[in-house]
């Protein structure tokens, strides 16, 4: 003989989050490894009867597994939760099992219409074992979030067992119903609509403020929202970012000394639709460095820098520099117009100047130095060894000059001192055919000739320092 089911004397309500709830999607590319598709239900049970219900407990069986009428696929992680807390809790003796069970022994759920006078709420009285309390609800809330929804399209019947009556004692065996949920076929989170993203931002790190302006070398922290299914993929600086968890994740910290400029960061969004196919959405984003370190500068008007100016490579600028600071190139600077350092002026290469040039403190370069103007240094004027110094104007130089090469002046040298330290007469012979090249570091300073043309030829040769 088999026992008749007894039916709920309770009512329940039933949704999903998202409803409805979806299986685990395809394969949409590389990174994406069939993410699970994650739910949540809740339930709501009150009385809707006339008569007065006394409840012990209530158990919610969940189906575990990966058959189509499987809800989840394992009853592990689920994260329960009960409302009213104070009058009732949640325990889990099972994965796939989960009781609500009130504080006290019994609770007593009102029945429909029957008020104390506070229309607004709804009533109901908690047995205990000692005594007898109660307690004002408006119904029981029940809640199963983190479920790991079972991969087969489908329809789940969730099983409802409470321990309730409406008369005086609590029945051993159950009151069971069944709660019918259906799985549907992947579907992305959201409309896809090409180009919509995924909301990429910038922060200066996790829970911090945007990162719209950071210092140069500043690490960065990158994050996006992802909805399961989706395959992404990051490109900065012209190329994409190698990192195996942007594709199925929604962070990516950059790491420090990697923005050192102005950058801008796009994410390529690949989804996952209904009927097989796939939309690409873009996002687009600029971070805004303060200190920015730059390989070369090309300039076509005028560059006036408040403080300090570094190009790690070349400088080319057709209007004017202006540099408060110090201005340092690595490699050569070509100003087209004038150029004008607060404090000192290091150039690595070749410096070039069509106009005049003036450093408030020293003027150092490495290469030549060409100007077809003033070239005033506050301060010294250093041209390296074997390098040349060509000026069209003068040059004033406040402290010294030294310049390790040829010095071409057309206009006038002040500012500085010029040494000249004589040699002996040499090179003397018969004029016709004699000749003569000045040693390494001089120049000539001196010519004599006696007699006709065959008489002798001598010249003097001086080395100049100037300081």
């Amino acid at each position: 003989m088999t026992d008749t089911p007894t039916p709920c004397v309770l009512s329940y309500a039933l949704t999903t989050v998202p409803a409805p709830l979806t299986v685990s999607p395809p394969k949409s590319g590389p990174g994406n490894e069939d993410e699970l598709a994650y739910g949540a239900i809740d339930l709501v049970i009150s009385n809707s009867g006339t008569t007065p219900v006394r409840c012990s407990k209530i158990a919610i069986v969940l189906p575990v597994g990966t058959l189509a009428q499987d809800l989840a696929l394992t009853g592990e992680g689920i994260a329960p939760y009960v409302e009213p807390e104070s009058g009732w809790t949640v325990v889990g003796p099972q994965p796939d099992v989960l009781l609500a069970v009130p504080t006290a022994e019994t609770a007593v759920f009102p029945a429909a219409g029957e008020t104390t006078g506070q229309s607004s709420r709804v009533r109901f009285s908690v047995e205990p074992r000692g005594g007898a309390s109660e307690v004002t609800v408006d119904g029981l809330y029940i809640t199963l979030k983190n479920i790991a929804v079972s991969n087969k399209t489908g329809v789940a019947r969730i099983g409802v067992e409470e321990w309730a009556t409406t008369g005086d004692e609590i029945p051993a065996t159950p009151n069971t119903a069944t709660l019918e949920v259906a799985k549907f076929p992947f579907r992305s989170g959201a409309d896809p609509s090409p180009g919509v993203g995924r909301a990429l931002v910038a922060v200066t790190e996790q829970g911090g403020p945007p990162a719209t302006r950071i210092g140069a070398g500043a690490p960065v922290r990158l994050e996006w929202n992802h909805v399961r299914g989706d395959n992404h993929e990051l490109y900065m600086d012209g190329r994409r970012v190698s990192d195996a968890t942007i594709a199925g994740g929604s962070v990516y910290p950059v790491p420090a000394d990697t923005v050192l400029r102005d950058t801008a960061f796009a994410l390529k969004t690949v989804t996952p639709t209904p009927d097989g196919g796939f939309v690409t959405r873009w996002d687009h984003l600029t971070v805004c460095v303060t200190d920015q370190r730059l390989a070369a500068l090309t300039v076509n008007g005028a560059l006036d820098a408040k403080g300090a100016v570094t190009a790690g490579s070349s400088l080319e600028v057709t209007g004017v520099v202006t540099a408060k600071s110090t201005l340092g190139v690595t490699g050569g600077a070509t100003v087209g117009g004038t150029l004008g350092v607060t404090s000192g002026a290091t150039v690595g290469g070749t410096l070039g100047v069509t106009s005049g040039a003036t450093v408030g403190g020293t003027l150092d370069v490495t290469g030549q130095l060409t100007a077809t103007a003033l070239v005033q240094a506050n301060g010294g004027l250093v041209v390296a060894a074997d390098k040349t110094l060509t000026t069209h104007g003068p040059i004033d130089a406040k402290v010294g000059a030294t310049v390790g090469g040829t010095l071409n002046v057309t206009g006038t040298l002040a500012g500085v001192s010029v040494t000249v330290t004589h040699g002996e007469w040499v090179d003397c012979a018969k004029e016709s055919g004699n000749s003569s090249t000045a040693p390494s570091g001089q120049v000539m300073v001196g010519r004599k000739h006696s007699g006709d043309e065959n008489g002798q030829t001598c010249y003097k040769y001086a080395r100049l320092t100037v300081s």
